[in-house]
């Protein structure tokens, strides 16, 4: 039965044989008028590109109906003269999927992120195909966009969120627009975001937070462990390694031993050199001191019987493939929220949770709070923006934490000293 009704349906579709009928002199016969069981109206089909464009003239009368034709015949050679797209139904979905082939040329090229297409095909399974799909894109308006946000409001999507999935749509859009199939784009609703900077520690508390790491670590007995497996040197290290060189949790992931510089001299640091990275992949620079704890991390990997050849990976060598990597990430979240649990500081005085992100968030603070860095120079050792750190990192920073700034004196020469010195210099060039 259902086989019958789907063929009942099809047969409804397809053109009359006594219906099909051409324009005469001056026009193809591939541009054709026919009529439908499952509709009233003539339609008009042309065959161009490899491809059927047909489109309903809404009319029973065949004289308009040839008019109709004519002037649609027309516009096609019209956009294939300026090399716009000669569909007349420009659904998002195509629309979504042209762009995504077009940035992957781009990222062949080496021009964008390799992980741009990974996340966007991400956004739009999750919530924009399941709404814009198969919405013809010259449709949408500020309405279709605004309860869009709506629906990521009812799913609990945080505004961070929604503006990555709103900004996703626009690029999109702005894609339709620069191909042709818009002739104006729809304002993106404004979305109100409130800043929510993770957690980070005080000096004292990460001296607390070092003091249970190693002790954790130190225990002859093993009686700590996450998922039976156990909490190591590796973590105590790797808190160490990530407060003095600025890096992400996702780049540490994938750090390998290739990946690092030792530079020894006046100034002693690690040059850092990652395969990627979320922002732009420049060195970093990290402090002094993790010049001794990478040094530190690598006898102990040997003590324990792991490779440290250049294609290693530096922490948990063992999961050596990338695709599992991911298991690498969530082994050191784990055990940093146990050392933190442990040493009562998973949440911080402010309320904000801590996680292993709060190591980057440290690093930043500490330079903030006792080095004399400008901020553009810190934003970009640390791969970030100044803005990103004034929102992010500086959110925390109060001016008691710089009173010693704030109170700073700048010497201003006396007249008195400044004619003496002056006098001094002239008697000694003569």
């Amino acid at each position: 039965m259902c086989a019958m009704d789907g063929e009942r349906r099809l047969h409804r579709t397809v053109p009359k044989k006594d219906s099909l009928r051409t324009l005469g002199k001056g026009y193809p016969d591939k541009l054709t008028l026919f009529q439908l069981d499952a509709s009233p109206y003539w339609w008009v089909r042309y065959f161009t590109q490899g491809k059927i464009v047909k489109k309903s003239t809404k009319t029973t009368d065949l004289r308009i109906a040839k008019e109709f034709a004519k002037n649609f015949y027309t516009d096609i050679l019209l956009r294939e003269k300026n090399l716009l797209p000669i569909s007349q139904s420009p659904i998002f979905r195509k629309c979504a999927e042209s762009l995504l082939a077009e940035q992957e040329t781009r990222i062949q090229r080496g021009e964008l992120n390799p992980k741009l297409n990974v996340n966007d095909k991400s956004l739009l399974k999750a919530h924009i195909y399941p709404f814009f799909e198969s919405i013809d894109v010259r449709s949408i308006t500020y309405r279709h966009l605004n309860e869009f946000l709506g629906k990521l409001a009812d799913a609990d999507l945080a505004a961070a969120s929604q503006q990555k999935h709103l900004a996703l749509v626009g690029k999109i859009l702005r894609f339709a627009h620069r191909e042709g199939y818009l002739e104006r784009l729809p304002p993106l609703p404004k979305i109100k975001q409130k800043d929510t900077p993770r957690g980070w520690f005080s000096q004292p508390e990460y001296e607390i937070l070092k003091k249970v790491a190693t002790d954790i670590v130190s225990d002859k007995e093993q009686t700590h462990y996450v998922l039976r497996q156990p909490i190591t040197y590796e973590m105590q290290h790797l808190v160490w390694f990530m407060v003095n060189t600025f890096l992400r949790p996702s780049d540490v992931k994938l750090l390998k031993h290739r990946n690092i510089e030792v530079v020894k001299g006046e100034h002693s640091f690690l040059r850092i050199f990652t395969d990627s990275s979320k922002t732009t992949n420049r060195p970093v620079v990290s402090m002094a001191a993790a010049v001794s704890v990478y040094e530190g991390l690598v006898k102990e990997h040997q003590k324990a019987g792991k490779s440290c050849k250049k294609e290693d990976y530096i922490f948990f060598p063992e999961i050596s493939k990338e695709s599992d990597r991911w298991k690498a990430m969530d082994r050191m979240g784990r055990q940093f929220d146990y050392i933190v649990r442990a040493a009562d500081l998973k949440t911080s005085p402010t309320g904000e949770d801590r996680t292993l992100y709060s190591l980057r968030h440290t690093a930043i603070m500490f330079r903030l709070t006792m080095g004399d860095l400008d901020l553009l120079t810190l934003a970009r050792n640390a791969r970030t923006s100044v803005e990103m750190i004034e929102r992010f990192y500086a959110n925390h920073l109060t001016p008691e934490m710089n009173v010693a700034k704030i109170q700073s004196i700048r010497e201003v020469p006396s007249p008195k000293k400044t004619q003496a010195t002056k006098k001094a210099k002239t008697a000694k060039s003569e």
